[in-house]
């Protein structure tokens, strides 16, 4: 999500500290930009979370994801999180891979069309993962995927 305005970095952070189980850790400034991590975790499902802030000219980037090995049932809890964000804050929002090939970036003011694809974008990624590597699924973090399904990465 790139925020269309700028200086809404901490307004956003606390919104995300707001939202049931997610946890954020301090911020780091890394060059120009400062970045925030957290997740949302719950026990059953962990979604990832990265705040960026370009120094230069205070917009502000957010990035969710969560493993496609994850249990389904974060489909909702994911889509519900991006929406409450996206209900406070204008953003021109890019999907970082689209199984449908439909629509990869919704702009700022699509953000219901955006709750409706999301549900079906997720299930065809999550498709095309279980053709890959099965159909196991855990509460798993994004960079543990492969070795959670058996896959040796170098």
């Amino acid at each position: 999500m790139n925020f269309v305005d700028v200086g809404v970095y901490e307004r956003v952070r606390r919104t995300l500290v707001a939202y049931p189980d997610v946890h954020m850790k301090d911020a780091e400034r890394i060059s120009e930009h400062f970045t925030v991590t957290g997740e949302y975790t719950d026990g059953s499902h962990i979604i990832e979370l990265q705040l960026s802030r370009d120094s230069a000219n205070d917009k502000c980037t957010l990035a969710a994801r969560f493993s496609l090995c994850s249990f389904d049932s974060i489909d909702p809890i994911f889509v519900d999180l991006v929406c409450n964000v996206l209900s406070s804050f204008d953003a021109d929002v890019w999907l970082m891979t689209s199984a449908l090939k439909q629509k990869d970036n919704y702009p700022p003011g699509e953000s219901n069309w955006l709750r409706m694809t999301l549900p079906e974008e997720i299930k065809a990624m999550r498709e095309y993962w279980q053709g890959l590597f099965g159909h196991k699924q855990g509460a798993v973090r994004v960079n543990d995927s492969f070795s959670f399904v058996g896959v040796n990465v170098p």
